[in-house]
């Protein structure tokens, strides 16, 4: 949503009062006093005098030229933009600016008008600096700025603008509570939304948006219903999952126990079974001992070797 209400009442052209008109009566009276001074003739005093008059119709009117340009530049593109003919209020609004730099009101339409042409970092740019000014038309820029950040989706930078709105008596509080719910909305903040959208109702009972405004919040509340709903059962089923997820963890804990004391025992009964054979080795080892029947050392001296051997020798 642009601010265009300023379009329907054009403010008034703000004439300003600058230092040269100030200085003129006194530029007059100085010029008087060195008259007297120097005491001229009366011929050449009523020429100084036409003189000092046509001076001063000139400078006042080169003054009053300057303000009533200025204004009549405002009006003219205020009557151009109204009339559809964009470019040339964009014309007449740059030659208010050029004759008074420090009005907001150009900067506003011309900000208008780049946003009406998609050109929105022109557009910032005109809205920035028209509330730099914090003229007439701040809040109309700060709630134009406000609305084109929403519709770049830069929320965190037209929240703050549409809260300091919100702290002022004017018809930008409620406005800016409306299209900070829509935001919400658009960000998927749906309680905020809600939170917003009765403050808005609040404010304005009679709005003519009422009926919308009401069908929006029962959709939102019965969408934060179900939603509330749907957790519940998601976190019911979180919790019996983490269940389940215990038990088998618990039944595998046993399992892999169970393994361990089955492993245990087996080597333990396997130490046994061979403590058990050793025994039993040694046992028979020391019952061949005590028979006598160790076996004996081989002699060289024995009669069957030596046969073997003599055998052996007549042989070859």
């Amino acid at each position: 949503m642009i601010f265009m209400d300023s379009l329907k009442k054009p403010p008034l052209p703000l004439l300003r009062r600058s230092a040269g008109v100030k200085i003129i009566p006194q530029y007059y009276s100085n010029l008087m006093v060195f008259c007297k001074t120097v005491k001229p003739k009366e011929v050449m005093m009523k020429a100084l005098s036409r003189f000092l008059f046509l001076a001063l119709l000139i400078l006042a009117s080169s003054f009053l030229y300057g303000e009533e340009g200025e204004a009549d530049a405002y009006h003219k593109g205020l009557k151009d933009f109204r009339a559809g003919r964009m470019s040339l209020a964009s014309r007449e609004f740059r030659k208010a600016l050029a004759a008074n730099p420090f009005q907001d009101g150009p900067c506003l339409y011309l900000g208008i008008l780049a946003q009406m042409e998609g050109q929105d970092s022109e557009a910032e740019n005109w809205y920035s600096k028209g509330r730099k000014m914090r003229g007439g038309h701040f809040r109309e820029l700060t709630f134009n700025l406000a609305n084109l950040y929403v519709n770049q989706s830069r929320y965190e930078e037209a929240f703050p603008l549409y809260r300091a709105l919100q702290e002022e008596d004017s018809p930008f509080r409620v406005l800016s509570l409306l299209n900070m719910a829509n935001a919400q909305v658009n960000k998927q903040d749906y309680e905020q939304a809600l939170v917003l959208y009765q403050e808005y109702l609040e404010e304005k009972p009679d709005a003519e948006q009422r009926p919308q405004i009401e069908r929006m919040m029962a959709v939102l509340e019965d969408f934060l219903a179900k939603k509330k709903v749907e957790q519940e059962a998601a976190r019911i089923a979180r919790e019996k999952e983490e269940k389940v997820r215990e038990a088998a963890r618990k039944k595998e804990e046993q399992r892999f126990a169970e393994e361990a004391r089955q492993k245990e025992e087996a080597e333990k009964r396997r130490q046994e079974e061979e403590a058990r054979q050793k025994a039993l080795l040694d046992e028979i080892l020391n019952d061949l001992k005590q028979s006598g029947d160790d076996t004996e050392n081989f002699k060289a001296e024995s009669e069957h070797v030596e046969e073997v051997f003599e055998e052996s020798d007549l042989d070859d």
